[in-house]
């Protein structure tokens, strides 16, 4: 039997086969993942009304901010009457800094405020595709408090973690089994716009081995709106003159510095932008993805220098990079394109990853090697493409093991050597470009960016500590 009911994202009209009992079912209009309501779905009620199920919501994220994703799990099952799976699918996605909405309500983690219209949760997976009424709002994961933090799971809570791994497929139990404290070192960092020859060193996780990367300079640090400070700046650029580009999630704001971290300039892309994705070709121009446009601006000045052309129905690209020849690459999951230095369009691929086994993206991000290969972030795995748009290749898998990815991965990037760096919460994983692991480089927050400069260094903008961190590689 079919039933119905609306997208609290988007108002579309969504359908699901009721006698399956769902947790959840997928907008195919605004991509939302959206959780079936409790009264239409044959379970017992939740044991919350709405107004205590925002609060625990609020409650859960906190949880989740703090390192106790257990306890979230937990909290979830109960406030919501869902299984373990549909639960930790939620506490997940949480975690992944996704967009929470309870059903009409903009959730954020700052200041809690709700607008409820339904009692229906919902967990949007992208930024949201263009004609959605919701207001996006921004959760952001914060993983490092001061200069050490423990994290400790109750005894009481083993049985859960156990049941979770039961459910995870590829984890070990390793966890399981070892001390329960975590010890979490965060560098000392002295002003917005500080240089720093022998900070916080990226030391290999977990090993007496000689490091695989240091950092060798660092750009703010502080949160503020001011030259060189950082409000939930997401996005980084660099063009052939060695120029960074630093984009803030909302509001549209784009600083730039030299490559020695000197501020340069500040300009807007657009006040209602939400910025999904952002590249910079050699010649300075960049490339910002806002809604269903790719629009250009001289990244010095900021002037705007009009949208880019695409055929045929209207695209909407969630990521963008620019390869070592300076050639500009547009991925969204319905379309790839990639352009000539001089905006041509050399290839226009529909429905790029259907021949692509089990393809799920949650963070979306892009590289593309020297020889023009492409890589995309899946939500636990790195897929590889030809320079032709074709799969070739799955690289990094979940799971707990130090070649695996504990949580999504959530930016790629890839070196003059091939070599992939892909950063999860256990830090930025290095592979070969056969997916052979190589090492993992420590990092004191969440990268939502990274780019290599010319002389093949690592640029990471770490959005939780409110830093741009270049690595030198020493291997």
């Amino acid at each position: 039997m079919t039933q119905t009911f609306e997208c609290p994202n988007c108002q579309a009209t969504l359908d699901f086969d009721a006698q399956s009992n769902p947790v959840t079912v997928r907008c195919s209009f605004c991509n939302s993942t959206v959780i079936v309501p409790e009264s239409l779905r044959p379970r017992s009620g939740a044991r919350s009304s709405a107004p205590n199920q925002q609060a625990t919501l609020a409650e859960i994220v906190e949880l989740v901010q703090n390192g106790r994703k257990i306890e979230g799990i937990k909290l979830f099952r109960e406030t919501f009457s869902v299984g373990l799976k549909e639960a930790k699918d939620v506490v997940d996605a949480i975690e992944r800094h996704e967009n929470i909405h309870l059903g009409g309500t903009n959730f954020h983690t700052e200041a809690v405020t709700f607008t409820t219209y339904t009692n229906v949760p919902t967990v949007q997976t992208t930024s949201g595709r263009g004609g959605c009424a919701v207001a996006i709002a921004v959760l952001v994961f914060i993983i490092i408090g001061a200069a050490a933090m423990l994290v400790f799971i109750p005894a009481q809570g083993l049985d859960l973690v156990e049941e979770i791994r039961n459910i995870t497929e590829g984890e070990t139990e390793n966890r399981a089994n070892n001390s329960s404290e975590i010890t979490i070192e965060q560098p000392d960092i002295s002003g917005p716009l500080a240089t720093l020859e022998a900070l916080a060193p990226g030391q290999v996780a977990n090993s007496g081995e000689p490091q695989f990367a240091e950092v060798v300079l660092q750009i703010g640090g502080e949160e503020g709106m001011g030259p060189g400070f950082f409000n939930d700046t997401r996005r980084l650029a660099i063009d052939g003159k060695g120029n960074i580009y630093a984009g803030d999630y909302s509001g549209g704001r784009i600083q730039v510095f030299d490559m020695d971290g000197n501020f340069l300039a500040t300009w807007n892309a657009g006040e209602d932008l939400y910025m999904t994705g952002m590249t910079a070709d050699r010649n300075g121009t960049v490339y910002v993805l806002k809604s269903g446009d790719v629009e250009k601006f001289n990244g010095l000045t900021g002037e705007f220098l009009g949208a880019v052309d695409f055929p045929g129905e209207r695209p909407y690209f969630e990521t963008a990079a620019t390869a070592p020849d300076g050639t500009v690459y547009f991925i969204g999951e319905e379309r790839l394109v990639h352009l000539d230095i001089n905006g041509n369009i050399v290839l226009d691929l529909a429905d790029p990853f259907a021949n692509v086994p089990d393809f799920a993206t949650t963070h979306n991000d892009a590289t593309i090697d020297g020889a023009g290969n492409i890589y995309v972030l899946g939500s636990e795995t790195i897929y590889k493409l030809s320079p032709e748009g074709q799969f070739i290749d799955q690289i990094g898998s979940q799971g707990d093991a130090e070649d695996q990815f504990f949580t999504s991965p959530s930016a790629i990037a890839v070196d003059g050597q091939g070599r992939i760096f892909a950063n999860d919460f256990q830090g930025i994983k290095v592979y070969e470009g056969n997916g052979r692991y190589l090492s993992t480089i420590s990092l004191a927050g969440v990268s939502f960016d990274m780019v290599f400069t010319s002389k093949n260094e690592l640029l990471v903008m770490d959005r939780n500590s409110n830093a741009v961190v270049k690595y030198q590689l020493n291997e």
